[in-house]
């Protein structure tokens, strides 16, 4: 349910790449989880998740595709699932 609101924010709204990205990397800290270590999970290499940030190095970001998107915000809620926790969300 959390994937399909997060990837219908995405595809909807004004929600931009780095929006999402930026909600990914709170979400995995919030609850814990390393960046290396859910996107081993997501099967997405870091240094693909690290060219879809905006940096001062990085300028101009390959763009993220939807499909891989999702596959992290899964796995974010199977590493919580996994722990027998609830996601902690923030609210705005």
């Amino acid at each position: 349910m959390l994937l399909q609101m997060c990837i219908s924010a995405f595809m909807h709204t004004a929600m931009d790449q780095q929006t999402v990205i930026e909600d990914i990397e709170a979400r995995a800290s919030r609850n814990g989880i390393s960046i290396r270590a859910l996107c081993k999970r997501a099967k997405v290499h870091p240094g693909t998740f690290s060219r879809w940030k905006k940096t001062d190095r990085n300028p101009e970001p390959v763009g993220a595709n939807l499909h891989s998107i999702g596959r992290l915000y899964a796995a974010i809620d199977e590493i919580v699932a996994e722990r027998g926790e609830l996601p902690k969300v923030a609210l705005a």
